[in-house]
C-alpha cells in the first residue's frame, strides 16, 4: 500500500505517541509498548526505523532536548538580563513539560537505554546558550536552576512569596521586578 502524502512518516508518528505518553504518564510510562500504541502502530516499526529500544529511546531524548532549546532560543530578557530570561523559559519548559524535563535531567539513562552522553550534550547546549547571553559561569548558574527547579517540584511551598518570583530572585533578578 503505497503512503499517502497527509499521512505523517512512521518514525514521526512514534516520536509524536512517545512525546504523548511522556506528556501523560511520565518517564514512568515510557515503554516501547505504550509508544506503539500512542502511536497507532506496531513494535515492529521500532526496529525498522529506529533499530530497536534503544534508538527509539535516545531519539524521544534527543525529541526532548530540542523542544527545550526551541523554548530557550524564544526566551526574552528579565530584569534587563538575557541569562535570567533563559533561567525563566528553562522554568516554564520544566513546569509544562514535567515528563519531557524528567527525562533530560532527573532520570537514570542508562535504565531506559539512553546513551549517557546524550545528558552531557544537553547540559553543555544549556550552558552554552548562558554563555552566549553573558553568563560567565553558565554550568554554576546552570546548577542552581536546577536545584531551584527540584525545589520547586518537591515543596508544597515556596520558601518565600511564590515560586517564580523566589526562583528568579535566587538567580539575580531584583526584588519585584522580575515578574
Amino acid at each position: 500500500m503505497a503512503r499517502t502524502t497527509d499521512q505523517p512518516d512512521i518514525r514521526e508518528r512514534l516520536l509524536a505517541g512517545a512525546a504523548e505518553v511522556l506528556s501523560t504518564d511520565g518517564v514512568e510510562g515510557l515503554t516501547v509498548r505504550r509508544v506503539v500504541e500512542a502511536a497507532g502502530r506496531s513494535t515492529m516499526c521500532v526496529y525498522t526505523k529506529f533499530g530497536g529500544r534503544s534508538g527509539l529511546m535516545n531519539a524521544v531524548y534527543e525529541q526532548a532536548a530540542d523542544s527545550l532549546y526551541a523554548v530557550l532560543e524564544r526566551s526574552r530578557p528579565v530584569d534587563g538580563s538575557a541569562a535570567l530570561g533563559l533561567a525563566a523559559a528553562y522554568r516554564r519548559f520544566a513546569l509544562a513539560n514535567p515528563g519531557a524535563y524528567a527525562l533530560l535531567f532527573d532520570q537514570a539513562l542508562p535504565a531506559l537505554g539512553i546513551d549517557e552522553p546524550l545528558r552531557g550534550d544537553a547540559i553543555a547546549r544549556v550552558g552554552a546558550f548562558l554563555a552566549a547571553a553573558g553568563e560567565s559561569e553558565a554550568l554554576r548558574f546552570w546548577a542552581l536552576m536546577h536545584g531551584l527547579l527540584a525545589l520547586e517540584r518537591s515543596l508544597p511551598r515556596p520558601p518565600a512569596g511564590d515560586w517564580k518570583g523566589f526562583y528568579l530572585q535566587a538567580l539575580g533578578a531584583r526584588p519585584g521586578e522580575a515578574r
